[in-house]
């Protein structure tokens, strides 16, 4: 059973603005649950039908309300409501920036499916950390959620004034841009602690980061495509850098 306020807490948080003012975010699908379960989240509350509460053994200090699929349906932000949600805690964003290895930089991304195929996409090349601009959708978007497929859990996403950051990171630290008159991905040398960036869907990296980026990267095109989805070209750029 879901009271009335329940149901309004849980839809508020599909808005930003509540799941700041509640330090909350919702999770959706067995998949997704289950990866937030296994993680160091913490849950506020779980919501799931009597089928899944039976067929996954959860911990007894996680507070579960069972809910029939009408009910779950009125709490979803997806189209067809999965057999449970859960309610979790934002945790606190690490305050240390850690630039060692290969990192991410996303320069005002908006796309929620681009940032949670990226998270997903550095969780497979083993990228432990994404820095965004402020501009950058909101990582706890439930659509960001969902698309990460639980690697939300492995990967650190940090806001922060990325213009700043550049312009302090240690000479040993390579910043590339990924843009579209660069030098062949293909035939550069990658510095092994290196932050690659990438740009807005529309307008690529804005012109204040590119004045001060080390060296402009390019995916070498063979076909006539205009451009390629920034969540792609993190894929084919990351397999160069991280192999």
């Amino acid at each position: 059973m879901i009271s009335k306020n329940q149901i309004k807490f849980v839809k508020s948080l599909q808005k930003k603005k509540f799941r700041l003012e509640s330090k909350c975010f919702v999770v959706e699908s067995s998949k997704n649950v289950n990866e937030i379960l296994n993680s160091n989240y913490k849950i506020q509350q779980i919501y799931a039908t009597k089928n899944w509460i039976e067929k996954y053994k959860i911990r007894d200090d996680v507070s579960i309300n069972q809910v029939n699929q009408n009910e779950l349906q009125r709490i979803s932000s997806l189209k067809t409501a999965s057999d449970v949600l859960a309610v979790v805690y934002i945790p606190l964003e690490k305050s240390d920036f850690d630039f060692s290895g290969i990192n991410i930089v996303l320069d005002d991304v908006k796309d929620p499916g681009n940032l949670g195929t990226i998270i997903r996409i550095c969780d497979w090349f083993g990228v432990k950390n994404i820095y965004c601009s402020q501009e950058t959708v909101d990582v706890y978007n439930p659509k960001v959620v969902q698309s990460t497929m639980g690697s939300i859990t492995r990967i650190d996403v940090i806001y922060t004034d990325i213009r700043k950051m550049i312009q302090e990171v240690d000479i040993n630290i390579k910043v590339y841009g990924a843009v579209m008159d660069g030098y062949d991905v293909n035939q550069i040398k990658v510095n092994k602690n290196s932050l690659i960036v990438f740009g807005n869907e529309s307008n690529g990296i804005s012109k204040e980061i590119k004045d001060i980026i080390s060296e402009r990267i390019t995916i070498n095109k063979i076909g006539s495509a205009e451009s390629l989805n920034v969540a792609s070209s993190a894929a084919i750029i990351l397999n160069k850098f991280c192999n």
